[in-house]
């Protein structure tokens, strides 16, 4: 038996629920709102409570820093006051069991033998949350093995690399995946300024842009909801909307006074990503690891797609290879977002994919550390960009609805989204009041049902052109 994993497991008893307190209150000591992920989680929790599931694994895949650890904390203090301390346990595989030269499996045997009794033997629930898991290369097996051991265990853990943990071999028909996106435009009204999201609005939003018949039919829908949408921005400054997408997509820069703080912070979570995240999803020599960085700066400060074969001279990588390995753990660890080419494989063999931040806060961070934060207005239509990405991913390709690509030609649209292989939408995103040239261009090539223009402008339709306009604070509010 480990005796230090034995005093670590004791003090988390002990501390973790004044500890983690820190993490549910602003420095004001306001308590804060629940993101809309916190009603999800909490139905798994009390379904097994009341013994209605058999899911009783969840994992919450996310960007570092984008308050998993804020919603479990939410989550452990909920069950504070309805189960006894000892059969809560949370521990972070990335603070204090790293710190301890120690391992998942060994903190698991420590709490048992706390307990008094073997898992298999549990006659009342055992709750265990464990934050950022992948730092521990054995956690799948660890976790399969005390979930097959009891179900008596109800088991909340997080990682900073969805697709490292999705495709892990040993959670394959177990866990529940619910993956974290940064802040959406109503969840940072709601920490920001107490502005609750109007009820439904989002999902009738999303049903009227992507599900109706025709363009028609989503103008008629969208004309419906007009009084909903001027009433939620009757309470909303709209110059949160430029604050929102300069730092607005992580909770954590929320605190902060000043735009340099909130880019010296992001700039060490990147890091911190780079320096320990990376490593654990792929080893590479100190040269990639310190070239990694200039590539992120590159493709912030970059007005196009940038090919893959022209980068290894600009960063200093030593091959495509090896830019390319990297861009596939930049995607895996959640900082960027890749969108391919539209077409068949055979047609886009030569046609880069594009890569969007998986937030606009980073690009805006990037360019901030090189003295260029002062062109947002330069900069705005990508980080609308990455904005409708994130939007994209958190609706539909995330949860294996959809398919994002591009139109690799010039003067072609941002957005080809293809939801369920039964229907295409061509959507183009930009400031100003931007007309439809490219989303017609793209549409005069492909089959779509329709297209969508997102920009400044009015609310409109153009029945001829087959094309409804969507003024950006109606795109905002889904």
């Amino acid at each position: 038996m480990n005796k230090q994993a034995v005093d670590y497991v004791q003090n988390q008893i002990a501390q973790a629920s004044h500890r983690l307190r820190g993490h549910v209150t602003s420095p004001m000591g306001e308590t804060y709102p629940q993101r809309h992920i916190y009603k999800k989680l909490e139905k798994y929790l009390q379904d097994f409570i009341d013994r209605k599931t058999e899911q009783r694994w969840i994992v919450v895949p996310g960007l570092r820093g984008i308050g998993k650890t804020t919603v479990f904390s939410q989550l452990y203090l909920n069950l504070i006051p309805r189960y006894d301390v000892l059969r809560i346990l949370y521990v972070s595989l990335d603070e204090g069991v790293g710190l301890l030269n120690s391992n998942l499996a060994e903190v698991l045997e420590a709490y048992e033998s706390i307990l008094g009794q073997s898992f298999e033997r549990l006659q009342e629930p055992v709750f265990i949350f464990v934050d950022e898991v992948q730092y521990d290369a054995k956690w799948g097996l660890t976790l399969k093995s005390l979930y097959d051991r009891s179900k008596k265990v109800f088991i909340f853990c997080t990682g900073s690399s969805a697709v490292s943990l999705q495709t892990n071999p040993d959670i394959a028909r177990r866990v529940v995946m619910e993956k974290l996106y940064p802040l959406s435009f109503p969840e940072y009204q709601m920490l920001r300024h107490g502005i609750c999201p109007t009820q439904d609005l989002k999902d009738k939003l999303i049903q009227a842009v992507y599900t109706s018949i025709d363009t028609k039919e989503a103008f008629k829908n969208l004309k419906i909801l007009e009084k909903e949408v001027i009433q939620y921005w009757s309470r909303v400054d709209k110059l949160e909307i430029q604050q929102y997408l300069m730092s607005g997509t992580l909770p954590f820069a929320l605190q902060f006074n000043n735009s340099n703080q909130i880019y010296e912070s992001i700039n060490t979570l990147l890091d911190k990503i780079i320096l320990k995240d990376i490593e654990s999803l792929k080893s590479f020599d100190s040269r990639t690891l310190q070239s990694i960085k200039r590539l992120l700066f590159l493709l912030a400060d970059a007005n196009d797609v940038l090919s893959a074969s022209k980068l290894p001279n600009l960063i200093g990588m030593d091959s495509v290879i090896t830019i390319q390995s990297v861009l596939s753990v930049l995607e895996q660890a959640e900082l960027l977002i890749r969108i391919s080419p539209y077409g068949s494989k055979k047609n886009t063999i030569n046609k880069p994919n594009k890569y969007l931040f998986m937030t606009p806060a980073i690009r805006m961070a990037l360019l901030g550390i090189v003295g260029k934060e002062a062109t947002f207005q330069t900069r705005q239509g990508r980080l609308m960009e990455d904005t409708a990405a994130l939007h994209f991913n958190r609706e539909f390709v995330g949860t294996g609805l959809a398919n994002l690509s591009y139109d690799p030609a010039q003067g072609g649209a941002d957005f080809i989204l293809q939801i369920a292989n039964r229907r295409e939408i061509v959507v183009e995103i930009g400031i100003g009041e931007k007309d439809t040239t490219q989303v017609s261009n793209t549409m005069q090539k492909i089959k779509c049902d329709y297209g969508v223009l997102i920009s400044e402008g009015k609310l409109a339709h153009y029945e001829e052109k087959n094309i409804v306009c969507l003024p950006l604070p109606y795109f905002l509010l889904m």
